[in-house]
């Protein structure tokens, strides 16, 4: 069994052994109250005993809930303000690597919500250990392990809808990549991995994607570029190696695919031009791109 079913299978277990989550100890009101406080702890508690309630709450139908008070809260309290030390965040990314699994494979289903938004406040805590490290190899290795696994596990790849608001599960998993791939414990080899996986859910997604996720991506590779050890001519050779084929008479696959895979590259192109001032390593990327793209339009 590969390093990332064992980790599905692993923590889809610690999800089940956690049972089902408690109702919410606070109405909606407490919330916005924190947040117009600007995310303030009321007196007499702290961020890390209401963190818990937070991370129920990303699974959470309700858009203002979700996105306005869960992330924006936790995201306020991991990265912003920092009230959430190492041990505090050790529990809570516990939570978050199993709530990738929980109804994994599903589609059109509302358990999609706790699996993207956890995958987003993820994010947050990488973003804060690449500016104030706490984690160290043993730690991080298991969370990008599990990052790789959600995203070519995830089948529900919705963008967004009036009622529910943002699902964005490939967009969100897209901004832990990009996360990661800027960390120390990424070497050389290990790049490789990152472009690889990203390619693959662009290629094989069951929809062209059309709410932003091209961007998300390209600039999770953008984070590889931008490294001092980038491996330019491991990317060209990416470029080359990945381009899906169209034969004359194609399959509606083979189109999403080529449509995907067009998009990514315009838009990291587009992301490396705006750059005044490129670096070497930026500018070969960019050059590669664009022969790339050449043929394709």
């Amino acid at each position: 069994m590969s390093s990332c079913r064992l980790w599905l299978a692993f923590a889809s277990a610690l999800f089940c052994a956690a049972g089902v989550a408690a109702a919410p100890a606070h109405d909606v009101a407490f919330w916005r109250a924190i947040a117009r406080d600007h995310y303030t702890p009321p007196v007499n508690t702290s961020a890390a005993a209401l963190s818990d309630e937070l991370v129920d709450m990303l699974a959470s139908p309700d858009p203002e809930q979700r996105d306005d008070i869960a992330y924006s809260t936790l995201a306020s309290w991991i990265y912003q303000q920092k009230l959430l030390d190492a041990a505090a965040l050790r529990p809570i990314i516990g939570r978050l690597l199993a709530n990738l699994t929980r109804g994994i494979g599903e589609r059109d289903t509302g358990t999609v919500f706790g699996r993207s938004f956890s995958a987003l406040v993820m994010s947050v805590v990488i973003a804060r250990d690449n500016a104030d490290p706490f984690l160290d190899a043993a730690a991080w290795r298991p969370i990008e392990t599990a990052a790789f696994a959600y995203l070519s596990a995830e089948q529900d790849l919705r963008g967004y809808d009036p009622a529910t608001g943002w699902m964005h599960s490939a967009a969100h998993t897209a901004d832990l990549l990009k996360f990661l791939a800027r960390s120390r414990y990424v070497d050389v080899p290990g790049q490789r991995r990152y472009l690889e996986a990203i390619a693959a859910k662009l290629t094989t997604a069951s929809v062209v994607f059309t709410h932003g996720e091209d961007e998300r991506f390209a600039r999770a590779v953008l984070s590889l570029v931008a490294r001092a050890d980038f491996d330019a001519a491991q990317f060209q050779a990416w470029l080359q190696r990945t381009k899906p084929a169209v034969p004359e008479h194609p399959t509606a696959a083979q189109l999403r695919a080529a449509q995907n895979w067009k998009n990514l590259l315009a838009k990291l192109e587009v992301l490396l031009s705006n750059d005044a001032q490129p670096s070497e390593a930026a500018g070969t990327a960019r050059t590669a791109l664009r022969a790339a793209l050449k043929p394709l339009f």
